[in-house]
Parts: C-alpha cells; sequence; structure tokens
C-alpha cells in the first residue's frame, strides 16, 4: 500500500507519455524519480536496464512499445551493445521480479518481432507531497522535570523533515494542541488533514537518550514503520538527520543528493547547552509572556554554555526582532543583535531554514536592503519548503513592499502547514489588510478569535479593518477590548486613533497626553507616535515623527500605504513623497 492517499487517474488508453512520477499496478509500485520499485512496501530488486524498460511501458500502457524504441531509450548515442539478447535478458529480469511469465502475460506481452505491450491497468499516482504530522513524543521517564523533552524531540524532527522537499511538515504549534488529546489518531489527521503521522517514545538516561519513532498511515490507518535509536545528547541532531533519511526511505520520498548531504552532515553540540536550548523552545511555545522570559533565559544560558549553538542564535535573533518591531525595546539596537546573530546562525549552519528568513527580515528592516530580504527568504524556503515562519516573512514582504497579491498565495500556505498556530492565523488577517480587503481581513481575524478568544493582535486587525471602512465606532469597540487585554503602547495608540476619528477628541487628546508621559520613561514605537498624530490630524507632527525615522533608518515609511491608520496622511503631498524616497510602489 501507498503511504499517500491522493486520488490517482487511470492510463489505460492514455497515449501522451508521462517522463516522471508514481505508477501503480496491481500490487507494485513503480517511482520513476528514485528508479525504485516497490510490491506491498517492500522494495523490489530490478537492473537499471529492466527498470528502464519498465518506465518505458508504463508510461503507455495499452500500446505497443517497439524494440527500435526500446534500443534508443535504453542505448541512445551510439552505444554498442548486442541488443537482441540485451534488450531479451533486461525483459526476461523485469519478468522474474514481477513473477510474470511471456506465455500467459499478466502485465508484459510480447509482439513477436515487433515489441512489447503493458496489459495490465496502470494508475499514475498524483506527486503531491504528502503532509506529514510529528505528535508530541511520550516521555517514558514520566519525569515532570523533564516533561520538555518529548515535545522537544518532536519539534526537532519537524524542523528536519521540513529539510525535504517531497514532504509538506505540519509546524509545531499546530501538532501542540494533540498533546494528551484522546482523539484517535484517524481523527487528528483529519483535523491537521496530515496523511502520515509520526508518534513515538524518548528515554533520558544522564546524557544517553533512546528514541524510538514510528510512522502511521492516516487513512486507512496503517503502520508503516517504526525504528529505535539510542545515542548520547551530544549526538542528537546528527542522529536526527539519521531518523529523518530512514523516514523518508520509509514512505518512498526521493531526497536529492543536496538534501541527503544536508541530513549527514555530522552536527556535534554540546550535551547541556542543547538541554538549555530545548527547554527554551518548549517554553517558548506555551505563548505567554512568562513563557517567552524563560525561553528567552534558556537560549542566552544554551549560549553561554556554546556560543557556536547555530540554533539557539536563529531563535534568539527571532526573539530580538520581535522585541524590536513591537516596541519593547529600541527598533535599530534589537534588529542590530538580531542581524549579527542570524548571521552567524548562517555561518554555523549554512542549511537552517529559520536562520536565513530571520537575516532576510532583519535586513529590511535595520538596512532597508530589500534585495538581501528577497534573497534569503527564498533560501530560507527552499531550503525548507514546510518553514510556515518563512513562508509568512514572504507573504507580509509582498504585501507590504510590493503590493503583491501573490502574498495570499504565501500565507495561505502558511497556514495549511500551520493551522492551529496563533501567529499564522493573525499573520493572515494583516495580509489581507495589508491588501486592503477588509472584508477578508475581519473573516480571518473573527476565525482566530474562534481559537484563541485573547488574541490581541485579532483585535487590532478588526480595529484597523474597521478604520479602512470608515466604521469608527466599530473600530474603538475592538480596541477598546484589545486594550482591555494589554494596556500597552500600541492599544493606547491605536485606541486613540480610533477615538480622534470617531469624533471623541477629548479621549484622543488624554491618551496622547498619557503615550507622551510614557514616552518620557521607557521606548515607544514611532509607529504608535505616527498612528496618533494621524488620528488627532496634527499632520506635522506625523511628518516629523516620518522624517526622523527616514533619517535613522527606522521601517516605519514602508508601512505607509499598508496600514489603514495612515489614511488621514494620504491627501497630504508629503505622503507620496515619502514613499517615492523609500523606492516602493504607491498601493
Amino acid at each position: 500500500m501507498t503511504p499517500i492517499s491522493d486520488s490517482a487517474i487511470l492510463l489505460c488508453g492514455v497515449t501522451a507519455p508521462v517522463r516522471s512520477g508514481r505508477f501503480r499496478f496491481g500490487r507494485y509500485e513503480a517511482d520513476a524519480d528514485s528508479g525504485e520499485l516497490w510490491k506491498g512496501g517492500l522494495r523490489v530488486q530490478l537492473q537499471d536496464k529492466s527498470f528502464e524498460v519498465l518506465l518505458a511501458l508504463l508510461e503507455r500502457p495499452g500500446e505497443t512499445v517497439t524494440r527500435a524504441e526500446m534500443q534508443q531509450r535504453l542505448w541512445a548515442g551510439g552505444v554498442f551493445v548486442d541488443f537482441e539478447n540485451s534488450l531479451n535478458s533486461a525483459v526476461n529480469r523485469l519478468r522474474d521480479a514481477l513473477r510474470d511469465r511471456a506465455r500467459h502475460p499478466r502485465y508484459i506481452q510480447t509482439l513477436a518481432r515487433r515489441g512489447y505491450r503493458f496489459i495490465a491497468p496502470v494508475e499514475q499516482v498524483r506527486t503531491i507531497p504528502p503532509r506529514v504530522a510529528v505528535l508530541p513524543f511520550e516521555n517514558l521517564n514520566h519525569n515532570p522535570e523533564q516533561d520538555f523533552f518529548g515535545d522537544a524531540v518532536a519539534d526537532a524532527l519537524i524542523t528536519e523533515l521540513g529539510n525535504v522537499s517531497t514532504l509538506r511538515v505540519i509546524s509545531r504549534q499546530s501538532v501542540l494542541h494533540f498533546k494528551d488529546s484522546r482523539q484517535t489518531l484517524p481523527e487528528i489527521a483529519r483535523d491537521l488533514k496530515a496523511d502520515i503521522l509520526v508518534e513515538g517514545t524518548v528515554l533520558l538516561s544522564g546524557d544517553s537518550i533512546r528514541i524510538t519513532a514510528q510512522l502511521v498511515q492516516a487513512v486507512p490507518e496503517q503502520h508503516l514503520w517504526a525504528k529505535a535509536y539510542a545515542c548520547d545528547i551530544g549526538d542528537i541532531l546528527t542522529v536526527q538527520g539519521r531518523v529523518v533519511r530512514d523516514m523518508a526511505f520509509a514512505v518512498r520520498v526521493t531526497l536529492s543528493p543536496a538534501e541527503q548531504k544536508l541530513l549527514s552532515r555530522p552536527r556535534p553540540v554540546d550535551p547541556q547547552a542543547q538541554v538549555a536550548y530545548l527547554k527554551a523552545r518548549h517554553f517558548m511555545d506555551k505563548n505567554s509572556r512568562e513563557g517567552f522570559q524563560k525561553g528567552f533565559e534558556y537560549l542566552q544560558m544554551a549560549l553561554e554554555r556554546d556560543p557556536t549553538h547555530a540554533s539557539a542564535l536563529a531563535r534568539l535573533a527571532e526573539y530580538y526582532s520581535l522585541l524590536g518591531f513591537w516596541g519593547h525595546m529600541p527598533a535599530q539596537d534589537a534588529y542590530r543583535r538580531a542581524k549579527e546573530m542570524a548571521l552567524r546562525a548562517t555561518e554555523l549552519d549554512p542549511g537552517l531554514s529559520i536562520a536565513h528568513w530571520v537575516l532576510g527580515w532583519v535586513s529590511w528592516l535595520h538596512d532597508w536592503d530589500l534585495a538581501t530580504c528577497d534573497s534569503e527568504i527564498h533560501r530560507a524556503i527552499e531550503l525548507n519548503p514546510s518553514d510556515s515562519g518563512a513562508r509568512e516573512m514572504h507573504a507580509i514582504f509582498l504585501a507590504v513592499v510590493r503590493g503583491d497579491p501573490k502574498a495570499i498565495e504565501e500565507v495561505k500556505l502558511a497556514l495549511e502547514l500551520d493551522p492551529l498556530s496563533l501567529d499564522v492565523n493573525t499573520a493572515a488577517a494583516w495580509i489581507h489588510l495589508f491588501l486592503k480587503d477588509y472584508d477578508r481581513a475581519l473573516q480571518q481575524a473573527r476565525a482566530t478569535l474562534e481559537l484563541f478568544p485573547d488574541s490581541l493582535h485579532a483585535y487590532y486587525i478588526i480595529g484597523c479593518a474597521e478604520l479602512g471602512l470608515r466604521r469608527f465606532q466599530g473600530a474603538v469597540q475592538a480596541f477598546e477590548k484589545a486594550y482591555a487585554i494589554s494596556a500597552d503602547a500600541f492599544s493606547i495608540g491605536y485606541l486613540g486613533h480610533a477615538y480622534a476619528r470617531a469624533g471623541r477628541t477629548e479621549a484622543a487628546i488624554s491618551l496622547r497626553d498619557r503615550l507622551l508621559a510614557m514616552l518620557q520613561r521607557e521606548y515607544v514605537s514611532t509607529r504608535v507616535l505616527l498612528c496618533l498624530y494621524a488620528g488627532l490630524g496634527e499632520r506635522d507632527l506625523a511628518f516629523e515623527v516620518l522624517e526622523k525615522a527616514y533619517r535613522d533608518h527606522d521601517s516605519l515609511p514602508f508601512w505607509l500605504c499598508a496600514c489603514p491608520t495612515c489614511q488621514p496622511l494620504r491627501s497630504d503631498p508629503r505622503f507620496d513623497e515619502m514613499v517615492r524616497r523609500i523606492g516602493v510602489p504607491i498601493h
């Protein structure tokens, strides 16, 4: 049985040749890309020439493939062989492998002195990459202090499997929803739209770890493969590459030479640094202020122990970029640190996709280097097509900088890879907002609130979409709900803007004064100041903020066309001039 449940197309009578893909006939399956023949999940040994004969017949089922055509295909370029005997030998070996007989054929019919014909029904299996979900592994230690380890091993396998271009791997945030779930495997697979599930156990003893992994086909439910691995924690990254190679072999997907090399590279790591890194991932997945703080501390611990831990560097770079973007520390300082760490991570591990897309992100926000941003994000996607973070960043870049509707396709892919993630669901709503599809933005934001009722950003998006639709009272209501969740600078700025445009000027001025007082004590993002000044109609102050942002290489001017909070400034000639100065199209 194939592990892929995609529909197939019956090829009997089809004359157009197909040069690659998979073919199924009876209990056999031939993979043209890998050159492998399988029967009932077991590989059938077959020499290259015999496999080429099989492919020539499968590509034209029901038709006569002449001996001259076989000669041209198998021995092209004037290569001299004893053609008649060589072809007869190749066909005989193929028949032996298929347990077929020339006198009473089930598969290959001989047409005397003319050629051969494949007479059994053939299906071409669609080559849509199978979707894989790695469930949290069971921790056999049953020690609450080591509870993180099963999740962490699953997370690492998700990252490694993402390097296989012929798979689509569902991201960690979505899978974590099913930790300790009582749902059956087919039910989990249905909710995640997964074809294959990976589950397993981990046992940690001192610095040694034992991992058992198994693959289960979702529909129909069928066990495909299982294997156990033992190693020291310091070798766990290297072993995880081996696990992924074995899994790819088990589900019969082809690894490119580059993927083989990437998954085979030795990656020794300091055991204590790796444990600290795994704890960081565990806490940051909680999506809470306390979780992020603990995660940040553990990432720093990992790097203090091992400054060359590439994954820790990349994650800390991502963390700093978010701190800067959302105004929790001075943006340029945060972006500078993020860029240094992301660069170092790409040097230490060029195959680490997150390091590339974080480098691209901060190259845009810190240096206004759009070409590097574009190339680094594309490199991240090339390395790991299942990296939802890379897809999300690409969508934001396309929407904000290019005004390109292709951003919708990218964020849709991110949602398919991470359907239950708060970050990706809110990113999808932001993308619709940036492209001025305010109704779709509202729809996606409300869907996000169904999954995450306290989502601050979902309320931000609803408020901004209501602004875009010029429904100012609806914007006030949404931003008041956001303010009730978190009375931070962004909530103050958004709510003050909405109050001003709804005609509640005194309330808006009160929030502006509160924000200016806050500015004397702590860093406040330039986006917040611009938001309030634009809402109150204080254009000169708004453009002073923009000019300073331009001089400081703050990323603020890039968001002028994308954000509805900048609408009151669009009629001012200084608006178009600023957009032209940063070199992006007005949209």
